[in-house]
């Protein structure tokens, strides 16, 4: 047989023997497959759904400047006053001893401040303007407090002069007072007799009661008496006969007969308190060496 030939017939037996094989196999893999055990499918992981972005909606410009927070104002200074003194203190119409009392504050209570004047404070009481004493409180905030003028002094016309003492046989008067500053005594006389005589204090040396004819021009059931050095409350049954010169009760101290005052002229207080009840004003007071 030819070479030719028998290369042809080799490969045609070789495709033929693959057909067989494959008839063969493909049967057997089929069986196989349809008796396995099928499998689930692994789970998927769902993707997420989208969300939408929504922009925030911007305000429309007004137009307008933003203000700032203003700051809280500053505290506006309250001057005031508190009483001190365990006692109180009077409110007077004015900046001295010589003016009325027209109230009273009690220790601890407080006062509003309007004004000052020398060592007084004017204060608000009873809605209008008043004065206490400015040693026996304590002040705050009282840096700008302004200084006021006082009120007028409630002191009559002074005589240009003071008439000198009389001799008792001279006095002409229904009621008057004679102070002997030598025996140091004082006589009330009603009509030319002598009803009432008793001990006095007046003043020393180096602040001695005036001599002359005077007349009592107000007073006061009780008063706040001041000077150089010293500061007295309640002084009780006070007559002032000339300028800040009184008759008055005194309680602190009874060495009466002998000078020991600023000036006027202490009485026992329960003379002067008969004397208080007794002299009007207007009363004459007669003192003389």
């Amino acid at each position: 047989m030819p070479k030719d030939c028998r290369e042809s017939l080799t490969i045609l037996l070789g495709l033929l023997l693959v057909v067989v094989i494959i008839f063969t196999l493909v049967p057997v893999v089929l069986v196989w497959l349809a008796g396995r055990p099928a499998q689930a499918a692994p789970a998927t992981t769902p993707f997420p759904t989208p969300t939408a972005y929504v922009a925030p909606v911007m305000p429309e410009p007004t137009g307008e400047i933003p203000t700032t927070t203003p700051l809280p104002p500053t505290p506006t200074p309250n001057p005031s006053i508190v009483v001190m003194a365990s006692d109180g203190a009077n409110v007077r119409s004015g900046p001295g001893t010589v003016f009325e009392a027209v109230g009273y504050l009690a220790a601890g209570e407080q006062a509003k401040v309007l004004g000052r004047y020398a060592d007084w404070w004017q204060i608000e009481y009873a809605g209008r303007p008043a004065w206490i004493y400015g040693p026996i409180v304590a002040a705050s905030d009282v840096e700008g407090v302004p200084e006021v003028v006082p009120p007028p002094t409630p002191i009559p016309p002074i005589p240009t002069v003071v008439p000198p003492p009389a001799e008792p046989w001279e006095i002409a008067e229904e009621r008057w007072v004679d102070v002997d500053l030598s025996e140091q005594t004082l006589t009330a006389h009603e009509h030319g007799v002598a009803v009432r005589t008793t001990p006095i204090s007046s003043g020393l040396p180096g602040t001695p009661t005036p001599t002359g004819q005077f007349r009592i021009w107000i007073k006061f059931r009780y008063d706040d008496m001041s000077g150089e050095g010293y500061y007295i409350e309640d002084v009780p049954y006070v007559m002032y006969f000339h300028k800040g010169y009184g008759l008055h009760g005194v309680t602190w101290h009874g060495n009466f007969g002998h000078p020991m005052s600023h000036g006027c002229i202490n009485l026992p207080t329960e003379e002067a308190e008969w004397l208080f009840g007794w002299a009007d004003v207007g009363t004459l007071v007669n003192i003389h060496e």
